[in-house]
């Protein structure tokens, strides 16, 4: 039986592609199914090394602009942060994220206050918001507990 996710992300990509008459290719579809099989907001080259598996021959630079082309079809988002390379999420609708600032893991957080936030008036600046996240930067688990071990007095 195939996995709920995935069959949805596909239908998304073939539904995306068929009302704008993109061509639907295998490496769309492989590089889609990789990212969905994943939950750690990989890179390009994390794909990359994860389709390259699956699509003999494929190079990195068909990857990376498959990811481009992902984007743009609005069937993956690129989430990025200062000082890391861009990383990827097959969740496409308002959620928000934790950093860690020791080890670069990121991690979903569903949270329906953050999606309720008024976003201010910002007609003075000319910007204008098409969507925003709110990311939250800290320790994850793990590095936090290790910090609190190695923080401890040695008998």
């Amino acid at each position: 039986m195939a996995d709920p996710a995935r069959q949805a992300s596909l239908e998304a990509l073939e539904r995306r592609c068929r009302e704008l008459g993109t061509p639907l290719t295998i490496q769309r579809r492989a590089t889609l199914a990789a990212l969905v099989a994943r939950a750690d907001h990989p890179t390009a080259d994390d794909l990359y090394e994860d389709v390259a598996g699956t699509l003999v021959g494929v190079s990195r630079g068909t990857v990376y602009r498959t990811l481009d082309t992902l984007v743009e079809l609005g069937v993956i988002g690129r989430v990025c942060h200062p000082g890391s390379s861009a990383r990827y999420d097959a969740k496409t609708h308002r959620h928000h994220h934790l950093v860690c600032d020791r080890c670069g893991s990121m991690a979903d957080l569903e949270a329906p206050s953050l999606d309720a936030v008024e976003v201010p008036d910002l007609s003075t600046t000319g910007f204008s918001v098409r969507d925003y996240s709110v990311q939250f930067r800290g320790l994850c688990r793990v590095c936090a507990e290790g910090e609190r071990a190695s923080s401890r007095p040695r008998s």
